[in-house]
């Protein structure tokens, strides 16, 4: 029995299920669950791994297997919407949810084995520095390769430490970089018996010390809003049945909150169009209702957007990035019609385009962002400095009872903290809330509750280093580590 268990570790078949294995715990680290230190702890025997191979294609597959288990355990929860709302087969919402993960290693996590072949002779620490460097340039591929998925990015486990007053200097990117630093190391103590790296690497644990919070006195002027969660069924949605349910629902939690500024409703909450006769009718009923920003659909030059408006004005915004497959099918000659999955309502979608205008309510300038959108750090840094406060709704009824609406949550934390602006977050079915501009949840509504969130979001004028200068942290740095990575395979 011992002999097979020596020969089973021997394999590289074994080799990799570990390596997946211990990529899927890694999803530990983010909320809700938020054990910070497993997420180094797996970077390190990532790296070590990938960084001690006897080749590059030897490391490309053992990283490509770690990504394999860390897109699984990590965005695994996407299962509940293939199957339960996307009505497919268990059996195909698995094949589906597997190829996802293929795919996303393949671009995201296997290149990070291109840093075994940059093998400079200099100091451990040079080494440390320019493969931390190297791997946020990999990881800086998730903003713009597949329309954008910056999702998981390790610089988000700071929050909620004393190392989260990082972000509003060089963001969640910056943050990355700081978990890189600490994984390596640990590596180079470990492999060299170097205790100066191991106690430095350890030392830095300090970092996830949990962070007492802000208790800050807000400043500016303030917005009276009421953020209504409706967490209706899905599944009767587009029903011709269960229209009038959906309006009533709306108006009900709404009408009893008159005297606030802004009503927030969810993302696309109607099943009709913006420029519909419905949406015209209905648009009457709410004549003595409070300003409302709500989702919707519209057509606009020609083509099907997701939208947010303040309704019966012509102020709107459109959604610039789109869902992959939820909102918009890649390879559609080929997928579309393939499953029902692949057809479901709404998923031909148009993005929207870059600098649409604020939002105006009552002197204060609003910048909309529409569910994921939350997730790119950098796509909305103009608009930021010019917003007083943020609204983000989105529909995670698609998440199901799974762990991706405390992700989301998560990302939209870090981005107040980038931007140093408060967010009011509307959701169909939670988690709605309200986040001060350090990140802090100050009130929230929570999974599956139908009811109204009722708060104050604070007007900031003030910019952070990030929104001024602390972008440039990692484009830069990625840049400065990939010329010298070539300039030491030259010379050496």
């Amino acid at each position: 029995m011992a002999l097979l268990s020596k020969q089973i570790h021997k394999t590289r078949s074994f080799q990799y299920l570990v390596l997946g294995l211990i990529g899927a715990h890694s999803f530990l680290a983010f909320s809700p669950f938020d054990l910070k230190w497993i997420l180094v702890l797996s970077h390190a025997f990532l790296f070590h791994t990938v960084l001690f191979s006897n080749s590059w294609r030897l490391a490309f597959y053992r990283s490509f297997a770690w990504g394999l288990g860390y897109w699984l355990g990590g965005a695994g929860w996407l299962i509940v919407s293939i199957y339960y709302y996307g009505n497919t087969s268990i059996y195909i919402a698995l094949i589906i949810i597997l190829l996802m993960a293929i795919l996303l290693s393949l671009i995201f996590i296997a290149p990070i084995s291109l840093i075994r072949l940059v093998a400079p002779t200099h100091h451990v620490v040079v080494k440390i520095f320019l493969y931390a460097g190297l791997l946020l340039a990999i990881e800086s591929m998730r903003y713009f390769i597949l329309g954008g998925f910056p999702w998981l990015l390790p610089g988000l486990i700071l929050i909620d430490t004393i190392g989260q007053d990082i972000i509003p200097l060089i963001g969640v990117y910056g943050g990355s970089f700081i978990i890189y630093l600490i994984s390596l190391l640990l590596v180079y103590g470990y492999k060299y018996g170097g205790y100066k790296y191991t106690i430095l690497g350890l030392t830095s644990f300090i970092i996830f010390i949990p962070h007492s919070g802000y208790k800050d006195t807000p400043f500016g002027d303030g917005v009276e809003i009421a953020i209504v969660q409706p967490a209706l069924d899905p599944f009767k949605k587009y029903a011709n049945s269960y229209q009038t349910t959906i309006e009533n629902s709306l108006l009900n939690l709404s009408t009893q909150q008159n005297d606030v500024d802004l009503l927030i409703w969810p993302e696309s909450p109607l099943p009709y169009l913006n420029s519909s006769p419905q949406m015209n009718s209905f648009l009457k009923r709410t004549d003595n209702l409070p300003t409302i920003i709500s989702g919707g659909w519209d057509y606009q030059d020609s083509a099907l957007k997701n939208v947010m408006s303040i309704l019966g004005t012509d102020q709107s915004y459109s959604k610039r990035h789109l869902v992959m497959f939820g909102e918009y099918i890649p390879f559609e000659n080929i997928l579309r019609g393939l499953i029902e999955f692949f057809n479901m309502p709404m998923s031909s979608l148009e993005p929207g385009k870059a600098n649409q205008p604020l939002f105006e309510h009552e002197g204060h300038q609003i910048l909309g962002l529409i569910c994921f959108e939350v997730a790119f750090p950098l796509s909305f840094l103009q608009e930021a400095r010019s917003a007083n406060f943020i609204v983000n709704i989105s529909n995670d009824t698609w998440f199901g009872s799974s762990y991706g609406p405390y992700q989301h949550l998560q990302l939209v934390r870090a981005r107040a903290l980038e931007y140093n602006r408060w967010i009011a977050r509307g959701t169909s079915d939670g988690i709605s809330t309200i986040v001060d501009n350090k990140g802090t949840i100050v009130s929230k509504l929570e999974k599956g509750i139908q009811g109204v969130l009722r708060g104050r979001v604070y007007s900031v004028d003030e910019d952070s280093y990030f929104t001024k200068f602390g972008f440039l942290f990692a484009p830069i740095l990625s840049i400065l580590s990939i010329l010298m990575a070539f300039i030491l395979r030259l010379v050496r």
